[in-house]
């Protein structure tokens, strides 16, 4: 065993899920990252940039994806106009533990590789950020929702083979450490030239520390989650004006179609309390659809006696302002199409049937609608810092269930993926600048999207930025990455454990214009977090900051080195989490830019002491037992 660096479990990886049927339009996500401006202003596509997706694979054969529109199963239609290279590591009906079955094509049969292909370059009826990329497709699921890692490794190792600039991974494993092989594996990716992009996660629950492998790796670019400001959802029309109304499918009923007009009718008003509860006639709906008020018993009793009595659908409306996402699971099982909508909405429909016979079409339409949230991290986006309390996410970009293009199988575009979304966004700016600067080192792509983020605040009525160790840098602002003229490196500071009055370190901004520039230095300060790793509470403890040169000049072409001295707040107890921004104001007229940083105040050897720890917790043993070694291996292709 003398020549062994490290001894890592082989984990099982599963994709992120949510039920909740809302999806967020990817439209306004583009107007979110600029991603619409990089495209039709500034004439970026992501021309003649390589991205590995490593995911469930693609359908290649979608017409947004480049291929002919025809639905095929395992489709040999490949390498295809747009997926030039690629292989599926397991085949379809693998799992984790089963013997791989591997073959040439890495066809989707799950959907969420086809979702994450979309938005990083579909270009039809669905555009995503570099509508002019080309693709490595690696499928490392079967048919199923697990992988493993170290089928993972494989793919990492093939796509840098295969000369992809850029891979991207919206999976990982919560609780890991940097040295954690998918972690570890990608440092050495990007140090022989290609920039790995991953999801931070989406276990916003779990508590502090929870960022994933590979996206805790030393050089990944990690991806936290925001709401996007809009929704966009499937859609029915009312008659006699065709009134849209959009709507949430339920759960556990059978896909809305895309046609049919059927006879509305109502078992109830906007007053019913027990509106369908109780079991209408035998055959007294039958062949209409049925709006029934949401109230007293639960959605499936109402569906299955609206079934019973006959009906072709059910519309259940809201009893309160807002969404309702109806779940009609149960057995016997609810057979008919099952929508919900806003009380507003079944308000309108009800008072329609009063007035007179009332009619309703299925379409293949969709309505986008505003998103109270929008704008603000994700509640699910997972919290950093990493566990060797370097900064981390690094990034965010809109996430959630971001509508895209789905299997041609699935419907094309009916998006029913889960979340994270965010770290597609990423990727497929990345091709933005690396098609706008081609030179650009992959070592340096980071911190360029950091320098040009733009952090957002905890929340609508908590007018503090949100946290480094959740948010970042900030929202991804591609016209502000691929236009700027300065650069600071390195683009996060790390902190790490402060156990002293305060901590120095450094950093340097070159000046890439024609001009001097004189920057003026100052601190945006962040929530801070408590010492409760698994109950998060979060706090406004502002830190100090001061600098050994303010402005700071910097010459045309040259660069300068600034320290930076933070003073955690006084009042901030032992184990927190401290963080904030420095921002950065060049004095030619020119976009500011910020530097995120983070630390703990105090002695971390003594936190991981702390009897806080789940009883029996498998995350937690992942998350400590990984500290046993760093020694990174490199990519056996690199």
């Amino acid at each position: 065993m003398q020549n062994v660096g490290a001894i890592y479990p082989v984990m099982e990886i599963d994709l992120p899920t949510d039920d909740s049927g809302i999806e967020p339009e990817l439209a306004t996500a583009l107007q979110m990252t600029g991603a619409d401006v990089a495209q039709n202003t500034l004439g970026l596509s992501g021309a003649g940039v390589k991205v590995g997706i490593i995911d469930t694979g693609q359908d290649y054969d979608h017409p947004d994806l480049g291929g002919d529109g025809v639905a095929r199963t395992n489709s040999p239609n490949f390498p295809s106009s747009r997926a030039l290279t690629g292989y599926d590591f397991v085949g379809d009906a693998w799992t984790p533990g089963a013997v791989p079955v591997p073959d040439a094509y890495p066809d989707d049969c799950n959907g969420h590789g086809t979702h994450v292909s979309g938005i990083v370059g579909a270009n039809g009826s669905i555009k995503g950020v570099a509508p002019g990329v080309t693709f490595g497709v690696y499928k490392v699921f079967g048919c199923g929702t697990s992988t493993a890692s170290d089928v993972m490794i494989q793919a990492m190792e093939m796509a840098f083979a295969d000369g992809m600039q850029v891979i991207n991974m919206s999976i990982g494993a919560a609780l890991q450490w940097p040295s954690y092989p998918t972690a570890a594996a990608t440092k050495s990716l990007v140090d022989h030239g290609m920039v790995v992009v991953a999801s931070a996660g989406n276990d916003g629950t779990i508590g502090l520390y929870a960022s994933a492998a590979p996206a805790v790796g030393e050089k990944v670019i990690s991806v936290a989650s925001y709401d996007n400001i809009a929704t966009n959802q499937s859609a029915f029309t009312v008659s006699a004006d065709d009134h849209v109304v959009g709507y949430n499918a339920a759960t556990g009923a059978p896909t809305p179609p895309f046609s049919g007009t059927f006879t509305l009718d109502r078992t109830g008003t906007p007053s019913s309390a027990a509106d369908g509860c109780a079991a209408p006639a035998p055959g007294s709906l039958a062949g209409k659809v049925v709006l029934i008020r949401r109230g007293t018993c639960g959605f499936y009793q109402k569906a299955i006696n609206a079934q019973n009595a006959g009906a072709a659908g059910v519309i259940l409306y809201n009893n309160v302002a807002g969404q309702v996402l109806p779940s009609v699971a149960g057995s016997p099982a609810v057979t008919i199409p099952v929508v919900g909508i806003t009380a507003a909405d079944g308000a309108l429909i009800n008072a329609r049937i009063a007035a007179g016979a009332t009619t309703m079409t299925w379409t293949n339409q969709s309505v986008s609608i505003p998103n109270g949230s929008g704008g603000f991290i994700s509640s699910f986006s997972s919290w950093g810092p990493s566990p060797d309390l370097s900064v981390k996410p690094d990034i965010g970009a809109p996430g959630g269930l971001i509508r895209s293009s789905v299997p041609i199988e699935q419907g094309a575009t009916r998006s029913s993926a889960a979340p994270p979304m965010s770290s597609p966004h990423v990727a497929g700016a990345v091709a933005l600048l690396l098609e706008a600067h081609p030179n650009t080192p992959p070592n340096a792509v980071r911190d360029i999207l950091q320098n040009s983020a733009d952090p957002h605040n905890f929340g609508p009525t908590v007018p503090i930025a949100d946290a480094v160790h959740r948010q970042g840098a900030g929202m991804l602002d591609i016209p502000g990455a691929v236009l700027a003229n300065s650069r600071m490196v390195p683009g996060k500071l790390s902190l790490g454990e402060v156990e002293g009055a305060s901590v120095t370190q450094s950093f340097t901004i070159s000046n890439n214009s024609d001009h001097d520039i004189n920057y003026a230095l100052g601190n945006t300060s962040a929530i801070a977090t408590g010492p409760n790793t698994f109950s998060i509470g979060v706090l406004s403890a502002p830190s100090a900051v001061s600098f050994s040169a303010n402005p700071l000049f910097v010459p045309a072409g040259g660069s300068a080195s600034v320290d930076v001295t933070v003073t955690p707040n006084a009042g901030l107890a032992n184990h927190s989490v401290f963080d904030g921004y420095i921002d950065v104001t060049p004095d030619d007229g020119s976009p500011d830019y910020s530097v995120p940083y983070a630390g703990f105040r105090g002695t971390i050897s003594r936190s991981w002491r702390s009897p806080r720890r789940p009883t029996g917790s498998r995350g937690w043993r992942s998350r400590w037992g990984a500290a046993c070694s760093s020694r990174t291996p490199a990519p056996r292709s690199a």
